[in-house]
């Protein structure tokens, strides 16, 4: 997942460190969000762009990642 995550990062011009508070945070966020689902995971990284463009923020943040994903409807076992 983490290797994953990075190449989203990257494709959004960020760096993932892991070992910085904001990122671990976020990436707890999306493994709980998408729970591994990576298709899941495919859908939610265009929404945390759109998130990021609109709102003028430059950093992926646990809040970034909750209103992007209540923009997705996930459906629910």
């Amino acid at each position: 997942m983490l290797f994953v995550l990075q190449r989203h990062w990257r494709s959004l011009g960020k760096t993932l460190n892991p070992d910085d508070f904001t990122d671990a945070q976020t990436i707890a966020a999306i493994s709980r969000i998408t729970r591994g689902n990576f298709r899941l995971l495919e859908r939610l990284f265009p929404q945390i762009e759109r998130v990021l463009k609109i709102n003028e923020l430059q950093t992926i943040t646990n809040d970034v990642v909750e209103a992007a994903a209540s923009t997705l409807v996930i459906g629910v076992n």
